[in-house]
């Protein structure tokens, strides 16, 4: 008769317990009630929202000309398309783009444990979008982000690398869950000139009330982050569970 116990060969990098991920979800949120500590993640939001226009078109056979962060924390997303399917895509996945930035982070960083590849996603994203960045602040934000984001991806101890990309992904998940009031408008004011809101100018291209739309949109957001937030906890706890052990003869 023998015993074989298994067990991991080598130390997986750490993971934070569910505990702490919780915890660490209810800190973020207490800190995001301070406006200071708001505007990375506002920028991030921004960015990731008007990206998601440009993408929007980018992958149904338009084209993504120009992207635009200003100073107050709007933006815009200049795009060509050629049919109301585009143009509906390049709405509905600049409306999702926050919650869909914000999933991508928590599954990376939190089911996947890959925090600093979290980082490293995040920094040429910022990177990339230099292509389509069309004033100076746009590209400093845009430049400032990938430099910092990637020193920390790169210099920083796996524990502190653990908690920072957590500490944004969390984030950008809660203020996508609080970012809904834009979807509920019929217009808005960016750098100082009147524009159709995104609901509306869906409510333009498919029909119905722009309240429709933005609450459809609101509900798929709240879906899309909910799903992914509990599933990435659940199998990381499953990751996380003690190795079992056997005997055989």
């Amino acid at each position: 008769m023998s015993s074989i116990k298994f067990q991991n060969a080598r130390a997986l990098p750490p993971r934070l317990p569910a505990t702490q991920f919780w915890g660490l979800c209810f800190i973020v949120w207490m800190i995001l009630q301070v406006p200071m500590a708001r505007i990375p993640i506002m920028f991030l939001s921004t960015w990731a929202h008007e990206l998601g226009h440009g993408l929007g078109a980018v992958f149904t056979g338009g084209k993504f000309i120009e992207l635009t962060v200003f100073p107050n924390f709007s933006g815009l997303a200049l795009t060509a398309t050629s049919n109301n399917f585009q143009r509906a895509m390049v709405i509905l996945l600049g409306l999702l783009g926050p919650s869909l930035l914000g999933v991508l982070m928590i599954v990376l960083t939190r089911a996947l444990n890959w925090y600093r590849v979290a980082l490293i996603v995040l920094a040429v994203l910022l990177a990339v979008s230099q292509i389509w960045a069309t004033d100076s602040f746009t590209r400093t934000a845009l430049g400032g982000g990938t430099i910092i984001l990637g020193l920390i991806a790169w210099k920083i101890p796996n524990q502190a690398v653990l908690y920072v990309s957590h500490i944004i992904a969390i984030a950008l998940c809660l203020n996508a869950l609080t970012g809904f009031g834009y979807f509920f408008i019929g217009s808005a004011e960016i750098a100082g000139s009147p524009y159709q809101s995104d609901t509306a100018v869906m409510s333009d291209i498919l029909g119905g009330p722009y309240w429709m739309w933005g609450a459809l949109i609101a509900a798929l957001s709240i879906v899309i982050l909910v799903a992914g937030v509990v599933l990435s906890d659940k199998w990381a706890r499953r990751k996380d569970a003690p190795p079992s052990t056997g005997r055989f003869g």
